[in-house]
């Protein structure tokens, strides 16, 4: 009888935190609701904001150019659609003939997809 009696306690905690979870989500979801109904004037009406670098890029230092084999050695910050963090590493480009382009010390923003287990630049640029 006193396992009954503990897992009729656990179902009671269980249940008392879940609404507890549950009211201060709907809490911070109203607070957020009655925040931006008290947006300053100025806010509402002034100009978008100068465009954001593209998310989907990410930064990085080139340290080696391999022409040959159309492939750039660079450290980079995380690459986040990986899920991969920042380190530096040797990757193929789509396009082997960008690699004529670029020296080790050149700071650039680029795209990375796995394409079938291979890491493969797809987009790159310098970085302004």
């Amino acid at each position: 009888m006193s396992t009954f009696f503990t897992l009729r306690r656990l179902g009671c905690a269980a249940g008392l935190l879940l609404g507890m979870t549950t009211a201060q989500a709907q809490a911070q979801a109203q607070a957020q609701d009655h925040a931006s109904h008290h947006a300053p004037a100025a806010a509402v009406s002034s100009p978008a904001p100068a465009a954001a670098p593209d998310p989907a890029l990410t930064e990085g230092v080139i340290t080696r150019v391999d022409t040959r084999s159309g492939k750039l050695t660079i450290r980079h910050g995380a690459i986040t659609h990986l899920d991969m963090p920042p380190m530096t590493m040797v990757f193929g480009l789509q396009d082997a003939q960008q690699a004529a382009q670029f020296k080790p010390g050149d700071p650039v923003r680029f795209r990375v997809e796995d394409q079938a287990g291979t890491l493969v630049i797809t987009r790159i640029q310098p970085a302004s």
